[in-house]
């Protein structure tokens, strides 16, 4: 399985951030190589854990230790690596090295709210959804400029609008996003359960749920063994 830049991100985003060891402050969430540090992008991860308090007794300590010890006016600062929750110091050269990659917390919260019922774009689909417009929601699912879990709450909308005429172009569409085109099946599925609806095994024509005989390719279907699936809960 490949793991992106943005499933780094949501892993850490909902991880329980770490204090620092020396001055007991919740630590920021740094993107990696977004400032003047010496680390370009070396750490192994697109994401670390960075103490920013300028008060913490190894930054207010390092300028001077530095200085004396190698003539070099920089400091250190603490990291956190959320894989393994290990610590160790990092070089900086001002107060301000690490402030272009913290992420602030208005962004992490809106963040952790994408494709729940507080984010704004969700909220516009549901509006849709009660409307019964499927134009809205089959534009966000396929819109792959669009977060993934957007997309994602737009199918499950879409499955329960139980809209027959969502059935071919989402059956036949090639979603780049896999975690998007793995939520599709369970929106067909469940379009079929509130319609009262099946595909033909031969010629995936939509039929009634209970005929015996595929009115598009004339087929018989009592001696086919139906798929099961599982309804959304």
């Amino acid at each position: 399985m490949v793991v992106t830049k943005e499933d780094v991100y949501e892993k850490v985003l909902f991880s329980e951030r770490p204090v620092c060891a020396y001055c007991g402050e919740k630590m920021q969430i740094w993107q990696c190589g977004q400032s003047g540090c010496a680390c370009g992008s070396g750490w192994g991860t697109p994401y670390l854990f960075v103490c920013a308090n300028d008060e913490c007794p190894p930054f207010l300590e390092g300028w001077k230790d530095m200085r004396e010890q190698y003539g070099r006016t920089c400091s250190y600062r603490c990291l956190c690596y959320p894989e393994s929750g290990k610590t160790e110091m990092m070089l900086v050269y001002s107060k301000t090295d690490i402030h272009a990659g913290i992420i602030d917390e208005k962004t992490i919260e809106a963040d952790m709210a994408r494709g729940t019922l507080e984010d704004p774009a969700v909220k516009k689909l549901i509006n849709a959804f009660q409307l019964k417009d499927l134009t809205p929601l089959m534009a966000t699912v396929f819109d792959e400029k669009t977060h993934y879990k957007v997309r994602i709450k737009a199918l499950e909308l879409i499955g329960e609008l139980g809209s027959p005429e969502a059935i071919e172009p989402l059956r036949n569409a090639k979603f780049h996003d896999q975690r998007v085109a793995a939520k599709v099946p369970g929106a067909l599925t469940r379009i079929h359960v509130i319609g009262s609806t099946k595909e033909c095994p031969f010629c995936a024509e939509i039929i009634e749920a209970e005929t015996w005989q595929c009115s598009q390719c004339g087929r018989e279907l009592s001696k086919v063994k139906p798929v099961q699936r599982q309804p959304k809960q």
